[in-house]
C-alpha cells in the first residue's frame, strides 16, 4: 500500500515503512528502490523517525504514519488541535489500524490513565474530587475517604469525559464521518 506525505513516496510492507531512496537535492533516484524508515522511541515513548520533506527536516511520529498509510485523504501535515492521532488502548506501541483514531486534543486527554483526579484539601481536611473540561476545572465535590472521592472522579469522567463535548455539530459530524470511512 502506498502513501504520499509531500514529494516523497513511501509504502506499508508487513508492517515496516519504506521510503523511495532520495538522491543528493532531494529527488526520487531514477531506480526503483525502497528502504526500510529506522525509528527510534522519543522520551515520551512513541515512536519517530527524520526525514527530508520538500527540502525540510521533519520529524515524524510512526503511528500518524501508519494512520495515513489506511486512509490517504487524512492530512499529517495538519497538527492543529482538532487533528490528533489516539491509542484507544493507551498503549503507546500498538500502533495496529484498529487502535488508532482521530480525536480533538481534550479528546486524546480524556483517553490518559495516569490522572488521579482527587487531591487532599488541607483547607477543608477533605478529600476533593475534580476534572478538567475545556481547560476549567469542574469541582465534583469534598469527601472524608480517598475512595469516594476516586469513585466521583470516575463517575465524573463518565458523564463529562465523552468524545463529543465541546464540539461543534459540525466538528462531531466531520470526525464521525471521517472515523466511519474506514
Amino acid at each position: 500500500m502506498e502513501f504520499v506525505i509531500k514529494n516523497r513516496r513511501f509504502k506499508l510492507v508487513d508492517g515496516v515503512i519504506m521510503s523511495r531512496t532520495i538522491a543528493t537535492g532531494g529527488k526520487e533516484t531514477k531506480k526503483e528502490s525502497w528502504k526500510a524508515i529506522s525509528f527510534f522511541r522519543h522520551n515520551k515513548g512513541y515512536e519517530q523517525c527524520e526525514l527530508s520533506i520538500d527540502g525540510q527536516r521533519r520529524k515524524l511520529l510512526k503511528h500518524r504514519m501508519l494512520h495515513l498509510a489506511h486512509n490517504p485523504s487524512w492530512d499529517i501535515l495538519d497538527c492543529s488541535q482538532n487533528n490528533c492521532i489516539d491509542h484507544i488502548n493507551r498503549t503507546r506501541s500498538d500502533n495496529s489500524v484498529d487502535n488508532l483514531r482521530v480525536v480533538t486534543h481534550q479528546q486524546n486527554q480524556f483517553n490518559r490513565s495516569n490522572t488521579k483526579g482527587y487531591y487532599w484539601a488541607k483547607n477543608r481536611s477533605k478529600w476533593r474530587a475534580q476534572l478538567v473540561i475545556n481547560g476549567r476545572t469542574k469541582h465534583l465535590g469534598y469527601y472524608k475517604d480517598k475512595e469516594d472521592a476516586r469513585a466521583a472522579y470516575l463517575e465524573g469522567k463518565e458523564i463529562y469525559h465523552k468524545f463529543d463535548n465541546g464540539l461543534t455539530s459540525q466538528e462531531r459530524e466531520e470526525i464521525d464521518e471521517y472515523n466511519s470511512s474506514f
